[in-house]
């Protein structure tokens, strides 16, 4: 929150009405609106009432306030609540001076900034993704065995692990792409078995205290094709190659074209069909953008995923995806998962 009311200092207030945001600035991604007084620091969070006690016992707000378009059943004792057929409406004609807001319907529209703070990560920011991390990846490696499995079975176990292991739910749907699903980058999953020879690409992150992991391992099932043995190889030596290239300073354009280049050398450069990666932090997919389109300058703090891949129609898919703490000396892989598993 301090370092957000500084990159704000010149308005009066900031209203933050994004549910990331809400989980960003306060930890609680349940609420309607969080009304800041830059000058003074104090925080005003605007709840349904249905989350009025919730709040209260959790958020550490100055106040607290329900909301509601009616007064049914009549407020309880010590209740505060707001009657109003629009929050947003109503705080946009209370609150005076210069309003800072992700919505334009309260105040100046200051979306990219917040953003722009978000992508610097605190220590405490960082250490929530390693455990969301950690977590995902102990999941991951109690898969004892995939041949003969539905693919949602596999990704109900993951699932199951990372709830059991101390996650909050999970970063994203989970994908366990197998044969040729693997060559769809957005796939989820389905009913299809694991086959002797298929490739399968599991794509999943847990969530920890609002802070997303985001990871991607490629199994080899057997005796799979041998274009598809090159392409573990090729999309390895990418994501060596783009992590080498990380550092605070460097344009992210850098960083995707050096992946982007080595796929090209070994001939798989027309079947990479993403960018190379993104930020990460309470949303999965955060600035900056690993992208030969990309305009961002890494910068120190900034967690981002290195996730090159080759897509094959018809034949099957490989993806590597790992975190990374960009750093002035460098990229500091967050991942213990060996890359070729």
């Amino acid at each position: 929150m301090r370092r957000l009311l500084e990159a704000l200092k010149d308005y009066d207030y900031v209203v933050l009405t994004k549910p990331s945001n809400l989980a960003y600035a306060i930890g609680f991604p349940d609420g309607l609106a969080l009304v800041v007084d830059v000058k003074t620091g104090g925080t005003t969070l605007y709840v349904s009432r249905l989350d009025y006690r919730r709040a209260l016992a959790s958020v550490a707000a100055d106040r607290v306030v329900a909301f509601a378009t009616a007064e049914i059943p009549p407020r309880g004792p010590g209740e505060e609540l707001l009657i109003a057929k629009n929050l947003l409406e109503k705080l946009k004609e209370t609150l005076g001076g210069r309003v800072a807001s992700d919505s334009r319907e309260v105040g100046e529209d200051v979306s990219g900034k917040i953003l722009e703070v978000r992508s610097i990560k605190t220590e405490e920011e960082v250490g929530r993704m390693r455990k969301a991390l950690e977590i995902t990846e102990e999941a991951l490696s109690s898969l004892h065995r995939l041949e003969g499995r539905r693919e949602r079975e596999i990704a109900a176990e993951i699932y199951r692990h990372m709830i059991e292991l101390g996650s909050d739910g999970v970063a994203f749907e989970p994908i366990v792409g197998s044969g040729p699903h693997s060559a769809w980058p957005h796939y989820n999953y389905g009913d299809r078995r694991v086959t002797y020879g298929d490739v399968v690409v599991i794509d999943v992150g847990a969530r920890y205290r609002f802070y997303c992991a985001d990871m991607t391992r490629t199994y080899l099932v057997g005796d799979v094709p041998r274009q598809l043995k090159d392409a573990v190889y090729a999309v390895y030596e990418a994501s060596r190659a783009a992590e080498k290239a990380i550092r605070a300073g460097v344009s992210a354009r850098e960083v995707d074209l050096s992946a982007r280049k080595v796929l090209e050398d070994y001939g798989f450069g027309q079947y990479f069909i993403h960018s190379t990666g993104h930020g990460v932090g309470v949303e999965v997919h955060e600035p900056p953008r690993l992208s030969a389109a990309s305009d961002d300058v890494l910068k120190e703090g900034m967690v981002v995923t290195v996730e090159p891949g080759v897509y094959i129609p018809g034949i099957g898919g490989v993806r590597i995806e790992n975190m990374v703490y960009v750093s002035l000396s460098g990229a500091v892989v967050m991942n213990r998962l060996p890359y070729i598993v």
